[in-house]
């Protein structure tokens, strides 16, 4: 069988949402979560993968960014394809093909369900609500055209809805932010269009034990706390969405933000490396070489068995590689393809040493 078997242990990252590969990854043993933000809520949904199940195969088709992270949940066995090689494979085992349209017509449904519940507007269920909240999470998650979009049509189907004087607002700030003025989602966005349950869920709570001051659960933390104190999961993945929009100094300062408060809880310790990491490639991106150089270093130093390590030092080589110094670049290089198991960062090693010799 074509592609390569890579073991993965629990709690590794396969590949975050907001990456670009081209390969084709099958579950063959263990469990694999598939983590992402539903289009309809914006809370955190995770699918757990079948053995023999496909993952990756639209970003990697379509060479478009992943739409998901693929999260190791026990320790893993998965083979990993190129595009070529899926497309040799499944035209040569039919039970891959039908298990393959099997997964994906099921996808199909659920999206085909996604978008009638919300633009068929004639239909029972608060489509209007459901509407005004596909423009929060796109404003939430920095995806300003598509917030810009759905307010607009909000507007046009509700233009004296319960919501039409927030979507006008919202639909100016986004306005401002494509037009590159600063603006920040909770600076607009202070109110969520399910307030209007607050003091039945109030009541929820009291009945729970839970006590409430000011709307607030009692020792719910401020909103003016630092950012460590937020959902780490959720500003991470914000940090990670900003860098895959190319917003590379915005995303630099966010995971900034989170490095420099990740000591403030245990939770966040886990990302301390995957913060380190994604500082070092906002650097590289912004050209601020030495900079990268020094956190992937710095990487490499304190954690020297991070999942990361051989992107890490790639990095580095490429980094070396745009100051000039072709040496150091070559080195790092070799390091890279020295180090087991193979990845496919093996592969763009070769081709950069491949070009310092030209």
């Amino acid at each position: 069988m074509p592609g390569i078997l890579r073991n993965y242990k629990a709690g590794s990252i396969i590949y975050f949402v907001g990456d670009i590969g081209d390969q084709i990854y099958i579950l063959k043993s263990g469990a694999v979560d598939l983590v992402y933000h539903s289009i309809e809520t914006g809370e955190e949904v995770r699918e757990t993968l079948k053995n023999g199940e496909f993952f990756g195969v639209k970003s990697a088709l379509a060479r478009r960014p992943r739409e998901e992270t693929a999260v190791v949940v026990k320790d893993s066995q998965v083979l990993v394809l190129t595009t070529e090689e899926f497309e040799k494979l499944i035209t040569k085992n039919i039970k891959i093909i039908t298990n393959f349209l099997r997964v994906f017509s099921n996808q199909l449904r659920r999206v085909g369900k996604l978008v009638h519940s919300f633009l068929d507007h004639s239909s029972g269920g608060d489509n209007e609500t459901e509407l005004f909240n596909i423009g929060e999470y796109y404003l939430k998650n920095h995806k300003y055209k598509q917030a810009k979009y759905v307010y607009e049509t909000y507007l046009k189907h509700y233009p004296n809805g319960s919501y039409a004087a927030k979507a006008r607002d919202r639909l100016e700030a986004v306005m401002d932010a494509m037009d590159g003025k600063s603006i920040s989602y909770t600076d607009i966005s202070k109110e969520s269009p399910l307030e209007n349950n607050q003091s039945e869920k109030n009541q929820e709570d009291k009945s729970q034990g839970i006590g409430t001051v000011g709307g607030k659960k009692t020792g719910e933390k401020s909103s003016s706390k630092k950012v460590a104190d937020i959902d780490i999961d959720t500003k991470f993945y914000d940090a990670v969405s900003l860098f895959s929009q190319e917003k590379y100094e915005e995303a630099y300062r966010l995971f900034k933000a989170l490095h420099s408060s990740s000591s403030l809880n245990e939770k966040a310790q886990e990302y301390i490396p995957k913060i380190e990491f994604e500082m070092g490639r906002c650097l590289l991106a912004m050209k601020k070489y030495k900079e990268a150089i020094l956190v992937f270093t710095n990487l490499i130093k304190r954690f020297p068995k991070d999942e990361n390590l051989k992107d890490a030092l790639f990095n580095i080589g490429i980094a070396y590689k745009k100051l000039g110094d072709t040496e150091k670049a070559a080195s790092f290089f070799n390091k890279v393809l020295k180090m087991l198991p193979e990845s496919p960062i093996d592969r763009r090693a070769k081709k950069e040493l491949a070009s310092l010799k030209k």
